[in-house]
């Protein structure tokens, strides 16, 4: 019956016919998988980011002069990214979700009098990041042992009430691993697109294709049907491989990510026909294409978060369609969000597949 179905439906016998032909490229099937796969396989392998600079969220409750020079002095080494204007309720938070390595928590009357409760500062920390919590912990101690030294003939010493507590601990390959996704969304759709069907232009074959009874919308629909499923093939296989390899914390719902990589799919999809269309021939269509992803790969934040951009390139980064899509699938997929959560995000895929699809109609030639 499926068979029948297909054979008798030119848009579906277009779409298997397309396929094959694709699945029998081995150079395309090469370089679909290849280079995501590398960058996972180094990133994972390297463990880029294991050990970075300390995180720590301070709260200074007592705000006197013994708070503010033990803060100071904490500032002053330079070994901390310090955040200092959360309440204690933020920065418990951030902990829990792993944007802190350790809380420093100086309580009210901290110095008032010479009692062990009023030297005493509690250190909350991230029992999964060791390394950065102990690292952490022995600065502050060291800064308090030499304000006890500094006070002269007091015998009640300042020290360290350290707490431990379950963080999200995700590593640097938990960030990679969305924006590779949707980089290779990016490429599949963009450059397989592009440079296919320029070399069919160029070939005459689109130009014959018109003087055939195949309709020429069933022939496109198969195109665009084949490269939106090698993308949801490429977001499975890379996934699987962070998850399984890598140990990956995937805590999003699958289901969803594979909408996203197809909505994303679509925009660059699209934009690939734009670019096949503008140019007429590979060495054109090349350069192109780089024009258009190269900036998107570095800007969009599939290596690195957006958040260290100055302002001025972040306001334009935020509305790239592959910022929409890494933002999207991060969030899904590793903070665990729900799709309708990412409704910022989905609408401006949306925007950009109206867009892009428009920009797609008014250049594509047959010729």
């Amino acid at each position: 019956m499926l068979n029948r179905l297909i054979q008798t439906n030119p848009t579906l016998s277009m779409t298997r016919a397309s396929m094959r032909m694709w699945f029998r490229d081995r150079q395309a099937i090469f370089w679909t998988f290849f280079l995501p796969l590398v960058l996972i396989s180094i990133f994972g392998l390297l463990d880029v980011g294991a050990f970075s600079s300390v995180d720590l969220g301070v709260v200074d409750k007592a705000n006197n002069e013994a708070s503010r020079k033990l803060v100071g002095d904490i500032q002053g080494l330079g070994a901390f990214d310090i955040s200092d204007t959360g309440t204690e309720a933020d920065e418990r938070q951030a902990l829990l979700e792993g944007d802190r390595n350790l809380v420093l928590i100086i309580e009210p009357g901290f110095d008032d009098s010479r009692s062990q409760a009023d030297r005493e500062v509690t250190v909350i920390y991230n029992q999964g990041r060791q390394q950065e919590s102990q690292s952490g912990r022995t600065i502050i101690q060291q800064i308090l042992d030499e304000m006890t030294f500094a006070d002269a003939g007091v015998e009640v010493r300042y020290r360290v009430d350290a707490q431990p507590v379950d963080s999200r601990n995700l590593r640097f390959i938990d960030f990679l691993m969305p924006g590779v996704v949707a980089m290779s969304i990016m490429q599949m759709g963009l450059f397989s697109v592009a440079f296919s069907f320029v070399q069919l232009k160029s070939r005459g074959i689109l130009r014959r294709l018109l003087a055939t009874p195949v309709n020429p919308a069933s022939f496109l629909f198969a195109q665009v049907i084949t490269r939106l499923t090698v993308s949801v093939i490429q977001t499975l296989v890379l996934i699987g491989l962070a998850v399984i390899a890598f140990d990956v914390q995937l805590v999003g719902n699958l289901s969803a990510v594979l909408v996203l990589a197809v909505l994303g799919g679509g925009v660059f999809v699209s934009m690939g026909f734009a670019v096949s269309g503008w140019a007429g021939s590979e060495d054109v269509a090349a350069p192109i294409a780089n024009i258009i992803a190269l900036p998107m790969m570095f800007l969009s934040g599939v290596f690195f978060p957006r958040d260290a951009m100055p302002k001025s390139i972040q306001l334009v980064a935020d509305h790239l369609p592959l910022s929409y899509l890494v933002d999207a699938i991060r969030s899904v997929a590793i903070d665990g969000e729900s799709l309708w959560s990412q409704w910022p995000d989905v609408l401006g895929l949306t925007a950009w597949v109206v867009v892009t699809f428009l920009v797609a109609l008014r250049l594509f030639r047959w010729e």
